[in-house]
């Protein structure tokens, strides 16, 4: 059962071992060295700490992104979510808007190899896989909307910037994207709205889902 939370977040999924909240846009997974105290992570903690309750961060959301985040009550679940996180194993679906009209349908599978540049703080594609990591995107084009077309995406990795940098590979403009397609609207509209994790897990819960924000039909 969904827990409203006027922390910044909402409970979808709790149990023993696995806490799921969404994150709202504007909001960081956990701390930098700007902020340490106003992120989700902080607030989760003060959440689960009146419950005499642990937290470990398993992986996070871009702070402009918003959508599902799980963490781990204990040491054991977090080694074996981040494991399965590493290996790819787990499912994660975002939708996102961007400014193109693209044909509904239309499908693209993005590989590339990404690396961070500590100076800029930007992510790049590198052609040398010795340099950076694998990132593998699927995007699908769905209905337009007032603002632009809205598109279904799947992420086989999960890496730092990795759905921004392959919409702007495409020449797509992310709205709301102000790092890499200098949009300059209030939000960023993308959003995980789905996680699913691999059979092999030995969880209560496997799949974690919310009505997405701006797809009009899952198919």
């Amino acid at each position: 059962m969904k827990t409203k939370n006027k922390r910044s977040f909402e409970v979808i999924y709790e149990d023993r071992e696995i806490i799921a909240v969404t994150k709202k846009s504007g909001l960081l997974t956990i701390a930098t060295a700007k902020d340490d105290r106003h992120t989700l992570y902080h607030y989760v903690r003060d959440y689960l700490n009146r419950k005499k309750q642990m937290v470990f961060v398993v992986h996070r959301l871009d702070r402009d992104t918003s959508g599902i985040v799980l963490f781990a009550k204990t040491p054991y679940m977090k080694e074996d979510l981040q494991d399965a996180f590493a290996s790819a194993d787990v499912d994660r679906y975002y939708e996102a808007i961007v400014r193109e009209n693209i044909p509904e349908g239309k499908y693209f599978e993005v590989r590339q190899y990404l690396a961070f540049d500590e100076n800029s703080g930007k992510v790049y594609v590198t052609h040398n896989p010795n340099e950076g990591k694998e990132a593998i995107t699927l995007i699908k084009a769905h209905q337009r909307n007032k603002i632009g077309t809205v598109l279904d995406i799947k992420i086989l990795t999960g890496r730092r910037n990795q759905i921004r940098i392959a919409l702007e590979s495409l020449g797509l403009t992310l709205i709301g994207d102000k790092k890499y397609a200098e949009d300059k609207s209030r939000r960023m509209f993308l959003n995980e709205y789905e996680i699913d994790l691999p059979d092999y897990l030995k969880v209560r819960e496997h799949n974690f889902s919310v009505k997405p924000l701006w797809l009009s039909e899952k198919e």
